[in-house]
């Protein structure tokens, strides 16, 4: 039984998935509870479909993807925040436009060169096929993406929880906005690797949005979503062996199993607690 367990850890290419999955997991959980506090779920999604384009035009010239994966996304990053800036649309509509602009695009080069990128590899991940400069890769965006929101995330904290207040106390709330964006651009594309363009915007809301639900102190917020992004990415990536199945698909079926469950159950804002209250409240509105 155990030598059966074993069994995935005697291959290379498991444990660089399971270690790459692991670091992009938690990279993903950190960015995630920022993301959910400011209501960026769905520009999560947008950017992990403009980076589309850029792989493709990536592979035709040579250079690696996540170049041109980064370039697009913070190109289309940049794009919803002037066209949002300069008009008087939505946000949900300026993302809507912008990332399905992109994300024709990609399709479109790649249609027309079909035997130069592999389609699947970009929107279902690849990672039991990474390469070590790829690793390389995604460990430095992951290093980068990590550094600066250690460093800064009291100012995105105050930015994503009240934009006016940050603005009030002279933080540069424009370059605060952009620099999120740019780092959820970066995190997307490391995060194509692992779980493919269509999975990427779960591991970007699913952890923070799980605990959100089950703490009110961000710091509290940020160790749960961290812990869940990684235990859900080491376990995912190693059961993905004896399923025979997607590694991005396992991750990201645990970690929508786990907040199902926080959803139902979680002491304070979970369906349970919220109808439990409700009826607590029932017979004083009798009363009064």
């Amino acid at each position: 039984m155990l030598q059966t367990l074993l069994m995935p850890l005697q291959y290379e290419y498991m444990l660089k998935a399971i270690f790459v999955s692991a670091v992009i997991g938690g990279v993903c959980a950190f960015l995630s509870c920022f993301i959910t506090l400011k209501g960026w779920s769905l520009m999560g999604d947008a950017l992990s479909h403009s980076v589309v384009p850029g792989v493709a035009v990536a592979y035709y010239v040579g250079w690696p993807f996540a170049a041109g994966a980064f370039v697009t996304g913070l190109l289309a990053a940049v794009g919803m925040g002037f066209v949002k800036a300069k008009t008087r649309l939505r946000e949900d509509a300026v993302i809507g436009v912008v990332f399905t602009a992109f994300f024709a695009a990609g399709l479109l080069l790649i249609s027309l060169y079909p035997s130069e990128v592999d389609l699947r590899s970009i929107i279902f991940g690849n990672i039991l096929g990474i390469s070590n400069s790829d690793i390389i890769q995604v460990l430095a965006i992951s290093a980068a993406t990590i550094l600066i929101l250690g460093l800064k995330w009291r100012d995105f904290l105050l930015f994503c929880f009240d934009p006016g207040q940050a603005r009030a106390l002279g933080l540069n709330t424009t370059l605060l906005h952009f620099l999120l964006l740019t780092l959820l651009s970066a995190t997307a594309v490391a995060a194509l690797q692992t779980v493919g363009a269509t999975l990427v915007v779960a591991m970007l809301v699913t952890p923070g949005a799980t605990a959100y639900l089950l703490t009110d102190r961000f710091g509290r917020m940020i160790a749960i979503s961290v812990t869940m992004g990684v235990g859900t990415s080491l376990v995912g990536s190693y059961a993905s062996y004896f399923f025979d199945g997607s590694t991005g698909g396992c991750i990201v079926t645990l970690q929508s199993a786990i907040f199902v469950l926080v959803l139902i159950f979680a002491p304070k804002h979970g369906l349970i607690s919220a109808r439990a209250r409700r009826r607590a409240d029932q017979p004083g509105k009798a009363v009064a």
